[in-house]
């Protein structure tokens, strides 16, 4: 009698084992098929992929107040290392500055040879718009001081010398722009 109690007992506990251990691999197999959480940043951000043949510095001048009265104190500027190698640029404003009108400028450097614009995405939380460097001016207003090149095959825009000189190329966003970012900063995803 003794023996088939605790024989018993020694199956029961087993089992119990067996029954726990497969309880911990469901609970592991569960947290690895959920879905991962996805952390965005609380502020509003400007991402450009580009190239440039020399080093530079880029800007993005801002307003908040539905104006196109841009000016040094609402910029937000980053460099570029040159070498004509694709670089992504980051230009983030602070949590309490929300845009509704932004302007690109593309280099100081006089010497500059060209500058080619792959992508630009504009993000606020999770909402965010992106356009190829060949949409661009669908986004921003043409500049006939700036010679440029559009090409649809690869999605990008070049910037050129003008007349062996190279002028600060910047963009004044169309009215589509401020639409989008009015809705991205709007909206809550």
């Amino acid at each position: 009698m003794k023996k088939t109690v605790f024989f018993s007992l020694l199956v029961l506990t087993f089992l119990s084992l067996e029954s726990c251990k497969k309880g911990e691999e469901s609970k592991e197999g569960t947290e690895a098929t959920a879905e991962p959480k996805i952390e965005y940043k609380e502020n509003f951000n400007l991402q450009i992929v580009a190239s440039a043949a020399q080093k530079d510095d880029f800007a993005v001048y801002f307003t908040e107040d539905n104006t196109i009265n841009f000016n040094e104190k609402n910029a937000v500027w980053r460099s570029i290392s040159g070498g004509n190698t694709d670089e992504t640029i980051n230009f983030e404003m602070t949590e309490d500055r929300i845009p509704t009108n932004i302007r690109l400028d593309f280099g100081l450097n006089k010497a500059q040879d060209s500058v080619v614009i792959k992508s630009v995405k504009v993000n606020y939380y999770a909402n965010s718009f992106e356009f190829k460097g060949s949409d661009f001016f669908t986004y921003f207003n043409k500049d006939e001081q700036f010679k440029y090149n559009i090409n649809p095959a690869n999605g990008t825009l070049t910037l050129y010398k003008k007349d062996g000189e190279y002028k600060t190329p910047f963009f004044y966003p169309t009215q589509l722009t401020n639409d989008k970012v009015k809705e991205i900063t709007t909206q809550k995803k």
